[in-house]
């Protein structure tokens, strides 16, 4: 497996992608360069392009990391094309963008079941959506917990943080 293979795969799944090389090494005794692509993704392209990624090889997601951009979130899908093959992996980073008032993202458990638990995981911290995922339940907080901790103008996260600091006030 090669990240120019990988490339290829995605831009011929989603014209218009521009995937960026960003080797880097790993180790320390006998470093290593890996090659590592970052892409920007529209969400309408996700889909596909995990698509492209799964039939090029073994495709194993690590997590979607994601944070508050300001007006907008940002998700970024961290995955390994060729997952354990003998030819090596390419380490692939999709980045998928969206606003504040369309939080709204397609799930990719239907190509890649594993990424339920990340998947509902943003959906509790960052108060995102996934169309087609097969459970919203709650992983990580409590179900009636009022609000979604990532977010920087989420008004219930505010409170439980003021409440915090004004408990922790009372030890000083």
């Amino acid at each position: 497996m090669t990240a120019d293979q990988v490339t290829r795969a995605l831009t011929a799944a989603v014209p218009g992608l521009q995937p960026e090389l960003r080797p880097r090494k790993v180790g320390v005794r006998s470093p290593v360069e890996v090659p590592e692509l970052w892409v920007e993704v529209p969400r309408e392209g996700l889909v596909p392009a995990v698509a492209a990624l799964k039939a090029e090889g073994p495709l194993h997601i690590s997590v979607i990391s994601g944070r508050d951009v300001g007006e907008k979130i940002e998700l970024l899908y961290h995955f390994a094309v060729g997952y354990g093959t003998p030819g090596g992996e390419v380490t692939v980073t999709l980045r998928v963008t969206v606003s504040k008032a369309d939080p709204v993202l397609p799930s990719i458990c239907g190509l890649l079941p594993g990424a339920e638990t990340t998947e509902r995981e943003k959906i509790e911290f960052l108060g995102v959506s996934f169309t087609g995922i097969p459970s919203t339940a709650h992983v990580f907080l409590p179900d009636d917990f009022p609000g979604h901790p990532w977010r920087k103008d989420d008004p219930e996260t505010a409170k439980l943080v003021n409440r915090l600091v004004e408990w922790e006030g009372k030890d000083a």
